[in-house]
């Protein structure tokens, strides 16, 4: 009897060792911004709490949802472009309409990689669009001109999930 308890305390320590994190939306979003002072804990909770496939995902599911935000954020800004582009052409603008394809693209692969348990190459991914991204940002600030909203939010809610998809990636034990 006690050897068959020992053997059930041991079970279940090995079972808790290797799963992930929590995954219900709030707590992988409080786990990673525990992980990583960057995270906007109230984004990620808000971004990924919205998203139709987050209620079933585990922390793996998560880290594809928060990349899936990210391919979304980057479509309203890829079209918040082409608006302010119609009303007020400049060639900071058009620069980061080029740079937008990048980021969507970008977010893309990361959940194509993130999927194929690719972790360092879906982070990798997931870096490329937050240099993409601070790239439209150094757009306007070269041509000494503020970005215009609602831009300039789209640019920091990309940047933001991609950090928080990269926080959540972190958090899947391998």
């Amino acid at each position: 009897m006690v050897r068959s308890a020992v053997a059930l305390a041991a079970a279940f320590a090995l079972a808790v060792a290797t799963t992930v994190v929590d995954a219900t939306v709030d707590a992988t979003c409080k786990s990673a911004a525990a992980g990583d002072s960057r995270v906007n804990l109230q984004l990620c909770l808000s971004q990924l709490g919205h998203h139709r496939e987050s209620p079933d995902a585990d922390t793996w599911g998560l880290a594809k949802v928060a990349s899936l935000v990210g391919v979304n954020s980057a479509d309203l800004a890829a079209d918040d472009i082409k608006t302010l582009e119609a009303s007020h052409p400049s060639p900071a603008l058009a620069q980061c309409a080029k740079l937008y394809a990048g980021v969507g693209l970008a977010f893309a692969s990361a959940q194509d990689e993130i999927n194929k348990r690719a972790y360092a190459a879906g982070k990798q991914r997931l870096a490329e669009a937050i240099s993409l991204t601070k790239q439209c940002d150094a757009a306007f600030a070269n041509a000494k001109a503020a970005v215009p909203q609602p831009l300039a939010q789209r640019n920091a809610d990309s940047v933001q999930i991609a950090i928080i998809a990269t926080a959540i990636t972190n958090l899947i034990k391998q």
